[in-house]
């Protein structure tokens, strides 16, 4: 399952629907994204036919993080992009690159204790008595996926930040969820932020212990529209259809055979794999999530990894337009919310 977390951003097409890169035309829209359950409402909307309702013909295109595609969004290469947001971000937007946040992706649900993500202490450091709390990561090694200017290095600081540290009292190193296990267990990390099924099995395995997980509603991830494309009709079909998809995942629904079918099969993984590996939820309406947004972009200027110092006005890059245009009373929808965000 390694492959299916990080992919070459070769815009070679990819299966989740059945159509093919490079088609072209009025109604055809590319479509950025990571191979992960994170973005389910993309795979339920492609395999449902719901952007063929729209009159869209959408083609996937793996990419290895947003911050590799945001430049191909912001040239027309891309129309839109479903990533974690970074640093990189940022600072795209800072250096003028047409772009914009438009909506979240998924959210962490209210269970504590099987989340989708979590951050894990080594176990011989707990046994030893060298860690106690949160604020004994303090000088310690943590392993995040993209490094300190991604989104798992934001949720480890609003841990530290609970424990009175900051993310210059740790030491930030890229590590790949697969990988973070391994670190831990060999002792080349002290703790990791990992997503399930990987923190999972440095519990089961006894090499770590779960320590905290972002609080209920928390988002990283989200929807980023090129300018062009945000201009366009296409714009506010596709939003539409992603968002009919978020409410087929609604509450217990997300779990439904047909839901674990399409994402099983768009992550490359088993039926069996996703269901017993928890997911996050989703808005009914996919509103972006500004606040968070603003938090994230302060935690990058602290941490050095933003050359501004300003934060920048966010009417320039959140688009709240297309959920504030979602039809409550769609097709696919229940009318309940996965989190209340």
């Amino acid at each position: 399952m390694a492959a299916t977390m990080l992919l070459g951003v070769g815009l070679s097409a990819c299966g989740a629907g059945g159509d093919t890169a490079g088609g072209g035309g009025d109604d055809t829209v590319d479509v950025g994204y990571v191979q992960l359950s994170i973005f389910s409402p993309l795979f339920v909307a492609q395999e449902k036919g719901y952007f063929a309702d729209e009159g869209l013909k959408v083609n996937l295109e793996n990419v290895k993080s947003g911050q590799d595609a945001i430049p191909l969004a912001a040239s027309g290469k891309l129309d839109t992009v479903l990533a974690g947001f970074s640093a990189g971000m940022f600072s795209s937007i800072n250096t003028g690159l047409d772009v914009e946040v438009v909506g979240s992706m998924g959210v962490q649900p209210e269970d504590r204790e099987r989340p989708p993500s979590a951050l894990l202490v080594r176990q011989e450091l707990i046994d030893s008595g060298e860690y106690s709390s949160l604020a004994d990561l303090k000088g310690r090694t943590i392993g995040v996926l993209g490094g300190e200017g991604a989104t798992s290095a934001h949720y480890v600081g609003m841990a530290l930040e609970e424990a009175g540290l900051s993310l210059d009292d740790v030491n930030f190193t890229q590590v790949s969820n697969p990988d973070i296990p391994t670190g831990l267990q060999t002792g080349g990390i002290d703790a990791g932020f990992a997503a399930a099924p990987f923190w999972e099995m440095a519990v089961e395995d006894g090499v770590a212990e779960k320590v905290w997980t972002t609080p209920e509603g928390t988002s990283g991830t989200g929807m980023i529209y090129g300018g062009e494309f945000s201009d366009s009709e296409n714009g506010q079909k596709f939003f539409d259809a992603m968002a009919r998809a978020a409410r087929d995942l609604q509450g217990e629904q997300r779990y439904s055979e047909e839901n674990l079918r399409i994402i099983a099969e768009a992550t490359d993984q088993s039926v069996e794999d996703v269901k017993s590996t928890p997911l996050y939820t989703w808005l009914p309406d996919l509103a972006p999530l500004p606040d968070q947004l603003a938090t994230m972009e302060r935690t990058w200027m602290k941490l050095g990894a933003l050359e501004y110092d300003q934060p920048l006005p966010q009417e320039e890059y959140v688009n709240t337009t297309f959920s504030d245009n979602v039809d409550a009373g769609q097709d696919g929808s229940d009318g309940s919310a996965g989190s209340d965000g």
